[in-house]
């Protein structure tokens, strides 16, 4: 199962990023090109927000069931002078839920400004914070599988 769950978590990887790209991409481009706030736009960020969210659920499952994270919780001293079990047992988690604060506030200050310019301005600003962090959080140093 932990397989699986770490094969689904590797590939909606790339989701997540693409689509936060994307929603990033709409945000900048909104404040730079002094366009209307519109639908495209908000739906951009909301699957930004979805996917990290699915991405966040299929993580925890990981996370509960991973032999990496199972077995460092069973000594966690040694699990943090150890450089790649503390990546995932606790650098990885904090990057990606600090990621999800940014996308969800980022969300919520969208919908609450009043002019299409701060829409795009608070967008821009919580999307490439979320996305920094999301590039961040990823082992580049594993990308064959994990």
């Amino acid at each position: 199962m932990a397989h699986t769950l770490l094969l689904v978590h590797s590939y909606l990887r790339w989701l997540v990023v693409a689509v936060g790209l994307v929603a990033v991409a709409r945000a900048v481009s909104g404040v730079v090109g002094a366009r209307v706030y519109g639908a495209a736009d908000k739906k951009a960020g909301l699957f930004f927000t979805i996917t990290l969210d699915v991405q966040l659920l299929v993580g925890l499952v990981l996370y509960a069931v991973s032999p990496v994270t199972v077995g460092a919780m069973k000594d966690m001293a040694a699990a943090m002078h150890d450089a790649p079990t503390r990546f995932f047992v606790a650098e990885h988690p904090v990057f990606m839920l600090l990621s999800l604060v940014f996308v969800h506030v980022g969300s919520v200050l969208t919908k609450r400004a009043e002019f299409d310019r701060a829409k795009f301005v608070r967008s821009a600003v919580c999307y490439a914070a979320a996305m920094g962090l999301v590039l961040a959080g990823i082992p580049w140093w594993r990308l064959g599988g994990s």
